[in-house]
């Protein structure tokens, strides 16, 4: 008998297959011994034993993405699942347990339910943690409340987000926790400061639904937000006396808030117009000066990542400070004889890291950007190397078992896409130089020589890393926005230098100098940098083919692109490229014709579209423009909504859109004043009829009237050989914590 020290091939590895467990005769044991070798023989036939020897310290980094596997399984199914649902978890983790004397095949399955199961019940968790009272209807109530925020809508009208709220009419375990407030009077020049508290008379609303059915849904993150509706401002915002704050966390937020506001507004009062605008964007994460020609400017060349406090700025930052202070404490002997001025260096730029958190507002990308740089600081403090996917996939994991919805943000999929791919392609380049390279015999003590190389090294550096991260977050922003940006390299490129060494040591020697009111020479100069940023942006955007729109993606596209990225960038092994296929599949399948709703109908019927030969039609120049943009991003459609309405394919006559849909008969009707007698008859065979205002049960036709409206949402329709097909976003068999209730 084979004493099973090397099973076909897999030196030192245990059996794959249970030898023995439960054999009481000698018969049988030795029946299993030779089944299980026979199965190692046949798994180490397909190279597993090279495989598990590459790739066992590898397979730790797989653990995020079995989290979040668990997480999009939550977020994807049909139904609301019980809480007692949960539990999965925890009967995984037992019988991974139990199982640990058995093969190893059965370990690392168990291993991998146990984390996939973790992930649903954190998604889970959360769900029902975040679940409170929410604006049901439309109901105009007096609203008291404290002021946490203070941003601005797209429109630039001011927004208040309130917390503490009281409404008056409104039982207090059904008030919301928080809600916004857009002022619209536009006569409020003093708007209050974070902290105080306010009272005015609001329309409040519920959060808003879909624009079509599968797009973007605003109720699931305003959920996550515990922001329980939305509200119009048209009237007095008094300001109240302020209230005493509870406990000493609330009041440090509220004072950060106030640091902020202050801090916001002495940026554009020393750098007046979009220099101000676009220095509060980056420093305390107000973007709500930024004009909509700038922005779009910088979406439209691939630099629209630069408002947001991420990654890059908190990288750009924590990384001068540890320079500085590295260098400060080189300069001091008693430092450098008794101290590692490495982590001593690596601490303070972690504490500037954690107050550059704070100032900026604490958003979702900026928490995310800080616990990549906590861990990566930490690993330099126990003399690790900072920058590894094992440090990454420890800073995945933190934020998705803190926050489990970020998994579904594109800056989430996005920043971590970039750094995985920057990281991965770095050891992959490190990998191919050798360990074993020969050193120079011979010191070159040029100057110019050395100059040259540097800047090749970071011109090299500056376009690999560019190009890497481009590659990664390319399909990603494609998937969410619907847009390409060709010269994105290009924009980064010039783009990035003025903000790594100009804007950004500029704007930390303001901050040095302000508390001696000498920060204006260095706010100035960052002024500049950011002109040129936008001079930049606007001179790329304006290329020939700047922007070329995406239509959306099939189902399953980006599931199926990030996994065969994540295969190429965990592995080590020439089985890494085997991501390709999958991403090269994704592409294939997304870039095939994606069939498009041919009637698009808005909540409530307030905007209609239609798809004809030149494209989308819609039925109003600006009513509802946020639904009429994403649709025709959605569409892969250039146009804006004054271009889309002046297209051919829709009469608009006497309160009546009509249109012929391949063979059907379509019609809108925005009047109150027709008789239901008028709509029998309009009601024929293959026709489609949708009243705003009117209720009634009619046939022969598909009648959408005001009651199905106010249930269906955003309707889709589709029209193919065996009639129209309706997709609605208020689907009820599709109900969810965050679904209208």
């Amino acid at each position: 008998m084979e004493d099973g020290s090397n099973h076909g091939g897999w030196s030192g590895a245990r059996p794959l297959w249970p030898i023995g467990v439960g054999q009481t005769r000698r018969g049988a044991r030795v029946q299993t011994l030779r089944l299980g070798q026979s199965l190692d023989r046949v798994l180490a036939g397909f190279g597993l034993a090279n495989f598990v020897q590459v790739e066992s310290r590898r397979a730790v980094l797989w653990l995020p993405v079995l989290l979040g596997i668990g997480i999009w399984i939550y977020f994807a199914l049909p139904q609301e699942p019980e809480a007692r649902t949960s539990w999965i978890v925890l009967i995984f983790a037992a019988l991974t347990v139990l199982a640990w004397p058995w093969a190893l095949w059965l370990r690392v399955l168990l291993i991998l339910c146990t984390a996939v199961s973790l992930g649903y019940a954190l998604a889970l968790w959360s769900a029902y943690r975040a679940d409170a009272p929410r604006i049901l209807y439309p109901v105009g109530e007096t609203v008291e409340g404290r002021v946490l925020e203070i941003s601005r809508s797209a429109s630039g009208a001011p927004r208040l987000l309130l917390d503490r709220l009281t409404i008056y009419g409104m039982e207090p375990d059904a008030t919301p926790h928080r809600i916004r407030l857009t002022v619209l009077d536009g006569v409020h020049r003093d708007m209050p400061h974070p902290g105080s508290r306010v009272r005015t008379y609001a329309t409040l609303m519920p959060n808003g639904d879909p624009v079509e059915p599968g797009a973007f849904d605003f109720r699931r993150r305003a959920f996550f937000e515990r922001l329980g509706g939305i509200g119009l401002v048209r009237g007095a915002l008094l300001t109240l006396p302020q209230v005493e704050h509870r406990g000493i966390g609330d009041r440090m937020f509220i004072w950060l808030q106030q640091w902020r506001d202050r801090i916001s507004r002495g940026l554009r009062e020393a750098l007046p117009g979009r220099q101000g605008a676009f220095a509060a964007a980056i420093i305390v994460g107000d973007r709500g000066g930024i004009e909509e020609v700038d922005a779009e400017a910088l979406r439209a060349s691939n630099l629209a990542h630069l408002l947001a406090i991420s990654g890059l700025h908190m990288g750009i930052l924590t990384g001068l400070i540890f320079a500085l202070a590295r260098l400060a404490f080189a300069c001091s002997p008693w430092m450098s004889l008794n101290v590692s001025t490495k982590k001593a260096a690596a601490a303070v730029a972690l504490c500037a890291g954690a107050a550059y958190l704070l100032l900026s507002g604490s958003t979702i990308a900026t928490q995310r950007a800080f616990i990549m740089v906590a861990v990566a600081f930490a690993a330099v403090l126990v003399d690790r190397p900072a920058l590894t996917l094992r440090a990454l996939a420890i800073a995945a994991v933190l934020v998705l078992v803190l926050r489990p919805i970020s998994l579904l943000d594109a800056g989430f999929q996005m920043s971590f896409a970039a750094t995985a791919a920057l990281v991965s392609g770095f050891e992959f380049l490190r990998s191919r130089q050798g360990s074993g390279a020969s050193q120079q015999s011979r010191i070159d003590h040029s100057w110019l020589r050395w100059g040259v190389r540097i800047v090749l090294l970071y011109v090299g550096g500056l376009i690999a890393s560019s190009l890497l991260a481009g590659l990664a977050t390319g399909p990603i922003a494609a998937f969410h926005f619907n847009r390409t940006a060709p010269y994105g390299l290009l924009s980064n490129m010039l783009a990035l230098p003025v903000m790594g060494f100009l804007i950004a040591p500029a704007a930390c020697l303001a901050a040095i100098l302000a508390p001696f009111g000498l920060q204006d020479l260095a706010l100035q100069a960052m002024g500049q940098g950011i002109d040129q940023v936008l001079r930049t942006a606007h001179w790329v955007s304006g290329l020939p083919g700047a922007v070329r729109m995406v239509p959306a993606a099939p189902d399953g596209t980006l599931p199926l692109i990030t996994l065969g990225g994540l295969w190429i960038f965990i592995w080590r092994g020439p089985w890494r490229f085997a991501g390709i296929l999958a991403v090269a599949a994704a592409l294939m399948f997304w870039s095939a014709r994606v069939e498009r709703p041919d009637i698009l109908i808005a909540p409530g019927a307030r905007l209609v579209g239609v798809m004809g030969a030149e494209g989308r039609v819609i039925d109003h120049e600006t009513a509802q423009g946020f639904a009429a943009k994403s649709w025709l991003r959605r569409d892969g459609d250039a146009a804006d909504q004054v271009e889309a309405a002046r297209r051919t394919g829709l009469s608009r006559q006497n309160g009546i859109v009509t249109a012929n849909v391949k063979g059907w008969e379509f019609r809108s009707i925005w009047s109150k004043s027709v008789e239901k007698s008028e709509l029998r008859a309009q009601c024929t065979e293959r026709s489609i009829l949708v009243a705003r205002h009117i209720n009634a049960s009619l046939r022969p036709c598909i009648y959408i009237g005001k009651s199905e409206l106010r249930q269906y949402g955003a309707i889709a329709i589709s029209i193919r050989e065996d009639g129209p097909h309706l997709r609605i976003a208020n689907d009820p068999t599709h109900r969810r914590l965050w679904s209208p209730q």
